[in-house]
């Protein structure tokens, strides 16, 4: 697949230059030349990617456009934009990804913060911020500067001025809530939802691109800003590899909150994964097409609970997993994988209940069933058969697009939110019954090992199976850690 991309852009190359020798020889070059320049600046005052209905939504009494909107689904309005304006439909336009340029003119010297969270009766904002996290601020706000979050960014309050700003959320959503906004700049959530609530929403000098764009006014004003236009003309990424960046960001907000998640019900200590700190296997992609994957591998332990093991692959695949194992509860061994496939994925939950008196007694899953029916709108694919399938007491198995992140995610935390409640009411094992956990446990542990399933039979293969123990009984299970002893 690889090769013919390359031959279909060679080619496509090779005729633009026949093309070009031909309008040269002929003199049309220059009249070629001007209508490429004129085509550079973006042309739209407000544009929304997405393909939904109403992608583009402005609920005003009275609305007024200089300029041009666009949106790849429809444009719902409550009154025709007056003035010079144009309106376009099912665009079929490409989102432009401009992160590159932006964070170059923008950012090069911006504050650089894991959060931001402002309150005060007078917000002034006036040097750039990059932020890592969400991006909240409240107040009268004054903003002479450019805002960039990972996440989201919210601004709210009574007055809001923005003044020739950028406001940047590199893969959420913006959204503004204030009696009365004024804003100059440019506004920019590539893969998410722009909504700007007010009275009134003056937006003169402004570009609005995102995923959808909703304004919610008695009377909004809008003008085209040709100074923003042109920083979002130079395009650097394709979709492709911007999903892929946002597939990253996934992946560690998913495992940073499940750590969050678990520290707020037991003390979590990193733990030394040594020599499987960083696995390298090499594994079919494809038939006649082997790729090597590189697995950054972190342990903790969740003390007073069990073993907490985090993987990562960031390559060509992209993956996620997740495994708790308790010893001190009798509760569900927790695996999840989720698998990132640029704009698809597929993500599995899977519990082993192994418990000592059997999982039928583990309340718990009464609880975690309800998830069934909470995600059975998602498309179910269930992964390859094997012996596995005997004693695993439930699983969640689901195919779903980039699009529905928010909600795939929310599975994993339920899973686990839902798993950390119980452990509030599960009494701690005694000796004996910790013999029991830990006997199931070991036992499910050796049979994966020697009945391996496809992901473990590529690590007996590139590790060799002695290693591949020592890696599932000493870091990835913990097994090996938490042995009881003699009492």
């Amino acid at each position: 697949m690889k090769n013919q991309s390359v031959k279909r852009i060679t080619a496509s190359v090779t005729a633009l230059m026949t093309a070009l020798t031909a309008l040269t020889s002929t003199g049309a070059y220059s009249l070629l030349n001007v209508s490429a320049a004129e085509n550079s600046v973006f042309p739209y005052t407000m544009f929304a990617a997405s393909q939904a209905d109403g992608a583009l939504t402005v609920n005003a009494k009275h609305f007024c456009l200089n300029g041009s909107i666009a949106s790849n689904g429809t444009v719902a309005t409550n009154n025709d934009p007056n003035l010079g304006s144009k309106i376009t439909e099912n665009a079929g336009v490409d989102m432009p990804f401009v992160s590159v340029p932006l964070d170059s003119r923008y950012f090069a010297n911006a504050q650089q913060l894991d959060l931001l969270e402002l309150s005060d009766w007078n917000v002034n904002l006036g040097g750039a911020m990059d932020v890592a996290g969400n991006a909240d601020v409240h107040g009268n706000v004054n903003m002479n500067a450019a805002l960039r979050a990972d996440s989201d960014i919210h601004i709210s309050g009574n007055v809001s001025n923005i003044n020739n700003s950028v406001l940047f959320s590199e893969f959420g959503d913006i959204t503004i809530d204030c009696s009365s906004v004024s804003l100059s700049g440019l506004i920019y959530a590539p893969l998410g939802d722009v909504v700007i609530n007010a009275d009134n929403i003056n937006l003169n000098n402004v570009v609005i691109v995102a995923d959808t764009i909703t304004l919610n006014a008695a009377c909004v004003n809008a003008n085209y800003g040709s100074s923003y236009a042109q920083a979002v003309s130079a395009e650097s990424e394709t979709k492709a590899s911007y999903i892929k960046k946002f597939n990253s960001y996934m992946m560690d907000k998913e495992a940073d909150e499940v750590l969050k998640m678990l520290s707020e019900y037991y003390t979590v200590t990193p733990l030394d994964a040594g020599e499987f700190s960083a696995i390298s296997v090499t594994a079919p992609l494809a038939p006649g097409f082997m790729v090597t994957l590189d697995f950054d591998v972190k342990q903790y332990e969740v003390e007073g609970y069990g073993n907490l093991s985090i993987m990562k692959t960031d390559g060509l695949q992209q993956m996620s997993t997740i495994v708790l194992t308790p010893f001190n509860k009798d509760l569900p061994l927790i695996s999840t994988d989720y698998m990132f496939n640029g704009e698809n994925r597929i993500s599995y939950i899977e519990f082993y209940g192994l418990g000592i008196d059997g999982d039928e007694n583990m309340p718990v899953f009464d609880s975690l069933r309800g998830l069934t029916d909470k995600y059975a709108h998602f498309a179910n694919q269930p992964p390859t058969p094997g012996w596995f399938d005997e004693v695993r007491t439930m699983g969640l198995f689901k195919v779903s697009g980039y699009q529905n992140d928010d909600e795939i995610s929310q599975m994993l935390y339920d899973s686990f939110r839902i798993t950390m409640d119980a452990s509030k009411d599960a009494p701690d094992l005694d000796a004996a019954q910790r013999v029991r956990r830990y006997e199931n446990t070991q036992e499910y542990v050796d049979h994966l090992i020697s009945n391996p399933g496809v992901s473990t039979a590529i690590f007996n293969m590139c590790l060799g199976q002695e290693r591949t123990s020592q890696f599932f009984n000493n870091v990835f299970f913990g097994t090996g850690l938490y042995q009881p002893k003699d009492e």
